[in-house]
């Protein structure tokens, strides 16, 4: 019983807790300050970017591309430009774009907003921002925000003397498809000028602002962050984005040369693209955060010429307070130099005990790996479709840092053989330069996450040879820096990916625990391991059964849902559509839907009941007409809308659709990508009102062959 409540187990027991205390809650240090009572000279005003942003939503009514509510936004939107003494453009035009994600084409009419100041011509800084919303929401931060940031900025950047012209790109068409982002870059010569692009999103309504997406060679892009209040951001986050299939205007502006600032809000997911997307539910001190950042990169980028400086860079923030950036090749050297050292400094530890040192944080990760993996299987066959982690996030994040946790004391049980703590500290550290150094080959932008704690390590064992306690030194300010650098970040992988792959978050934080094993080892001293892992086991065990009890969904926290009317003409039946059946429904609606293929070309089934028919009319092709050119078959037709605000048409892959010209434009399904299964699709314009324009969308689609539509 004394061994049980001995100094050393307390002190081990007091190390764990407030480790996990600092992971789990590192989020907390990202929070944005609070909103400024009174703002000095050259500050960002937050409200008054508030009371624009609320002129600019008017009632708060949704106003998705080429609608009326849209115009609306529109004409207010254009007299707080003009109200600044800003003379804006409307460019109008009709805008195809082939999309990457599939063999589809999205086309739309769209109207961007372009006015500028500083010099009248030369080189150009972009400052993007789109004003259309997704039907279903307001669009207060997404992508509100962004416009209200810009005007703010716009007003305070007037009265300065600039060097480069800064363009400010309300774009239009950017949540179908990036409509007007993609005709600004491919047929507007405003592009041709602009050597740098700041571009403003949200996926959410809170929480800081994060520099997310950049260009290669970064150096450019990087250099204008650095000069950012409270900055947030790494590059390995710009690394993992670029493999994603996520994309923003900045997607369609990108081209070689061009440094790019992507700068997001993205805590608040629950009102992302939903009715709760309102000036309610938006942070303002997320406004004044993004307006900080924002407004100290422009300045920093308008006040000079383009440095164009080649080289790729690496960087992050500690906690937000510090941001600290090098050449890629500085950090790649700086950690191989650290891992030789950790390596020397694991050697000079001796024979004994060498090999158990080492399996201590192998079995770390692997442990973690495996429990994590494990519980996330268990959930998926027990609540299939259920996001466990989405209302209620704190037991899951618990679950997945516990496992590493749990995996750190278990490996250190199982080789409680080996006695010395410097030697397993020395063997984990080793360990964390080695998966750094091989994380960089494939993530270049992560090798600065792992370098700045191997630095401060190698750096103390070094120290070492002249004082003894340096190691230890070093061990501790490794840890802390590394919990100080990957803690907030665990919270941003939260916030951008949640917990669909808890193996993957689990293994992060055995990462972040590798640098601080000697300490725990150390605390704990040739003591018995049990007791701690009877404490780490239970603690695992409670977490997991929270979040396995604690509801997908709340009033808080509201999983979006769109209800659709579904009739379909050729067999007079109808639906009601509840989404993927993939995703689990509500209690209040489950026992009504069943999975049902609803499309011919459907890759997934989705919730689907019987509803009563109604008498709609629906969109119409008319005047059909098949004609052989050059070899090609070319379908001509008119859409007509009948009311409806969005049409899409499919047909075939087997028939290799070449081209298709909407309006006039003409788009080659060459340019589209990925796997589409059975069928294409180019969904054109939907004219909500009739005498907006002609109710007939011509249609033109080149095919080489007919035999799939049932055409000769």
């Amino acid at each position: 019983m004394m061994s049980f409540f001995s100094a050393r187990w307390l002190g081990a027991l007091a190390l764990l807790a407030s480790l996990f205390v600092a992971m789990m809650f590192a989020g907390l240090a990202l929070t944005p300050d609070p909103v400024r009572t009174q703002n000095a000279p050259g500050q960002f005003d937050a409200q008054a970017a508030r009371v624009r942003l609320v002129r600019f939503l008017g009632d708060g009514a949704p106003h998705p591309v080429d609608s009326a509510a849209l115009d609306d936004a529109r004409d207010r939107l254009l007299n707080e430009i003009v109200a600044l003494g800003f003379e804006p453009e409307v460019r109008d035009t009709f805008a195809c774009r082939p999309q990457p994600r599939g063999p589809l084409v999205d086309c739309a009419r769209v109207r961007n907003i372009i006015f500028s100041v500083g010099p009248e011509s030369g080189p150009a800084i972009l400052a993007a921002a789109h004003y259309d919303s997704v039907p279903a929401a307001p669009g207060a931060s997404d992508d509100g925000i962004g416009v209200s940031v810009w005007l703010e900025i716009a007003r305070m950047l007037s009265q300065e003397h600039l060097t480069r012209r800064v363009i400010f790109l309300f774009s239009d068409g950017e949540e179908p498809g990036l409509l007007g982002a993609y005709s600004i870059a491919n047929d507007d010569p405003l592009m041709e000028s602009v050597e740098a692009l700041v571009n403003l999103e949200a996926r959410g309504s809170r929480g800081p602002a994060i520099f997310f997406e950049s260009n290669q060679p970064n150096a450019d892009a990087a250099t204008a962050f650095s000069a950012a209040p409270r900055p947030i951001a790494n590059s390995v986050m710009a690394d993992v984005y670029a493999l994603l299939s996520n994309s923003s205007d900045v997607t369609a502006l990108t081209r070689p040369g061009l440094d790019i600032l992507n700068i997001a809000v993205l805590d608040g997911l629950e009102d992302y693209h939903t009715p709760q997307d309102s000036i309610e539910s938006q942070d303002l001190r997320s406004v004044q955060h993004m307006g900080d950042v924002a407004l100290s990169v422009i300045n920093r980028l308008a006040r000079e010429s383009d440095p164009d400086v080649a080289t790729p860079m690496v960087y992050t923030d500690i906690a937000s307070r510090v941001f600290v950036v090098a050449p890629s090749w500085v950090a790649q050297i700086v950690l191989a130099i650290s891992g030789l050292i950790a390596a020397f400094a694991f050697w000079r530890t001796g024979a004994q005990g060498r090999w158990s040192a080492l399996a201590a944080p192998l079995g770390l990760i692997a442990i973690a790996a495996a429990v994590s993996f494990a519980v996330g299987f268990g959930f998926s066959v027990l609540r299939p479709g259920a996001d466990y982690g989405f209302a209620t996030p704190e037991p899951a994040r618990a679950w997945c840092m516990l496992s590493a946790f749990f995996a750190a004391v278990l490996a250190l049980l199982a080789m409680r053989g080996n006695r010395s703590a410097e030697q397993t500290g020395a063997a984990a550290m080793l360990l964390f330069a080695m998966i750094g150094g091989g994380l960089s080959i494939i993530l270049p932008g992560i090798s600065i996450l792992f370098a700045i704690p191997s630095a401060a390590f190698a750096a103390g064992a070094l120290t070492a040879f002249v004082w003894k306690p340096a190691q230890s030194v070093g061990a501790w300010i490794a840890a802390l820096i590394t919990i100080a650098i990957w803690g907030p970040l665990l919270f941003l992988i939260e916030l951008a990916l949640g917990f669909e792959m808890p193996f993957a978050f689990a293994i992060i934080a055995a990462l972040v625990l590798l640098p601080c094993l000697g300490l725990i080892a150390q605390a704990r001293g040739e003591g018995r391991w049990r007791e701690l892992a009877a404490v780490t086991t239970a603690a695992l065990a409670l977490s997991i059964v929270l979040s396995a009890i604690a509801p997908s969904m709340s009033d808080a926290r509201p999983r979006s849902l769109n209800i659709t009317y579904f009739l379909n003409t050729t067999d007079n039946q109808a639906r009601v559509l509840a989404g993927s059946a993939e995703r689990e429904l509500p209690q209040s609606l489950a026992g009504a839907f069943e999975p049902e293929t609803i499309l011919p070309g459907d890759r997934f089934d989705t919730w689907a009941t019987p509803a009563p028919v109604e008498q709609i009319a629906p969109p119409e092709l008319q005047e059909i007409s098949v004609t052989q050119e050059g070899g090609e078959h070319i379908i001509r037709a008119r859409l007509v809308m009948n009311g409806a605000y969005r049409a899409i048409l499919r047909m075939p892959i087997a028939t290799e659709p070449l081209r298709v010209r909407v309006n006039g434009v003409l788009t080659d399904f060459a340019d589209t990508g990925g796997e589409g299964g059975d069928l294409s699709g180019a969904p054109p314009p939907a004219p909500p009102c009739p005498q907006r324009r002609p109710n007939a969308t011509p249609i033109q689609m080149l095919t080489p062959t007919l035999s799939r539509f049932g055409l000769r």
